[in-house]
């Protein structure tokens, strides 16, 4: 009984140890003191930045309008986890603003040969003119420092496979990678490690309800960061869409095929079967008599995070890339209890527009409509007024 009792404690620590978080203070939300002005990211102990530009620490409750959250200097974005987030410069239109970078240091050294999930997550500012890629992450054994305000080079980091331009507002986008550990790694960097040339840069549009001009550059917060022990590394993925990882699209390049003009969308899973993993249907279909007319994006109250959405989302999304003679109308709802809440309707629609246009549907094709609070549809189910509804639109 002592020996069997001895072999489970060792499989229960065995699991949790490779389900520790080697970052500390991920979140951000673990500070010393009181912070009062920008670049103070060094408050969130032990984060630092390794060069002469200091990163910012974004805190609740605080005098300063420029580090508070969820509104500031930048914009408007809630913590992803926790009650802080950090945030870097990526890039600025012809330098004019230095680059920063976010280091700490892991609670233990990398193992050779074995292999960790790098994960952290960003959400571009409001107010952040340009959008751009070759977000990174870094991992060395010695802390990088710098004298100097100059882009960090890294001979290896880890960032996007698909060097996608992040230049989603009001939603946290993960950055992911399977790192194979050289062995005493213990220092973690994140930035922007490519020089300017070799970028690929977006203008972004104002969001609505932001009336403050908009900064020449590449803001980005960033939260809830992680290195994790990834025996399998297809748990480690964050090219996949979010909701569809185990399933595939009969045609892969929609664009290609101008002639479409089917009504439904076939999908087929890893294994063979269709619909969802129901070996009995023979398809499932996205068809705009049930699946996307009518829907209905559902909110918590006074939020306007689509998280717990993305799966629907991306069902209009197949939609609409299959569907190439319709676009989609978005109409935001609130209760009558959020009146409250400045502009919340349109943020509300701005998620949802923003997420469509961020999967490669265009501009064009998503009309927005902000409808105001609705009068009660059941008194006792308030948060179905808190919606974003719809509709599809033949052009």
């Amino acid at each position: 009984m002592k020996n069997l009792l001895l072999s489970s404690f060792f499989l229960v620590a065995t699991v949790c140890s490779a389900q520790t978080n080697l970052v500390p203070n991920p979140t951000f939300e673990k500070v010393e003191k009181k912070i009062k002005d920008v670049g103070e990211i060094n408050v969130a102990i032990p984060w630092t930045s390794p060069t002469l530009v200091q990163a910012d620490l974004y805190v609740p409750k605080t005098k300063n309008y420029y580090i508070s959250i969820p509104e500031n200097a930048y914009g408007e974005e809630k913590p992803m986890e926790g009650t802080g987030y950090a945030g870097i410069m990526a890039y600025s239109y012809k330098n004019k603003v230095p680059r920063s970078y976010l280091q700490v240091q892991l609670t233990e050294k990398l193992e050779a040969g074995r292999e960790y999930c790098i994960k952290y997550h960003v959400s571009l500012a409001d107010l952040s003119k340009y959008a751009t890629n070759h977000l990174g992450v870094a991992l060395t054994s010695k802390a990088m420092t710098a004298n100097n305000s100059d882009v960090l080079k890294f001979d290896n980091y880890i960032e996007s496979r698909k060097l996608t331009v992040y230049d989603v507002q009001f939603y946290w986008t993960p950055i992911c990678g399977v790192y194979k550990a050289k062995g005493g790694e213990e220092y973690l960097t994140i930035g922007n490690f490519t020089d300017d040339l070799k970028l690929v840069t977006k203008k972004v549009k104002r969001p609505r309800g932001f009336t403050k001009p908009q900064k020449y550059d590449a803001y980005y917060y960033i939260d809830n960061v992680s290195v994790i022990l990834a025996e399998k590394s297809k748990k480690c993925d964050c090219d996949v869409t979010p909701g569809m990882e185990n399933v595939e699209t009969v045609r892969s390049d929609f664009s290609s095929d101008k002639s479409v003009r089917s009504k439904s969308i076939k999908i087929i899973n890893s294994d063979g079967t269709s619909g969802g993993g129901d070996s009995k249907s023979s398809e499932a279909t996205v068809s705009s008599d049930g699946k996307v007319d009518g829907m209905k994006i559902t909110f918590e109250a006074s939020k306007f995070s689509i998280e717990n959405s993305v799966a629907k989302l991306d069902k209009i999304v197949a939609y609409l890339k299959e569907n190439i003679d319709e676009k989609v109308s978005l109409s935001g709802y609130i209760d009558e209890s959020e009146k409250g809440v400045d502009k919340l309707a349109g943020r509300r629609v701005g998620s949802v527009y923003k997420y469509l246009v961020s999967k490669g549907v265009s501009k064009e094709r998503i009309d927005r409509n902000i409808e105001g609070f609705d009068s009660p549809i059941d008194k006792k189910k308030i948060t179905k007024n808190m919606r974003v509804e719809i509709s599809i639109v033949l052009e």
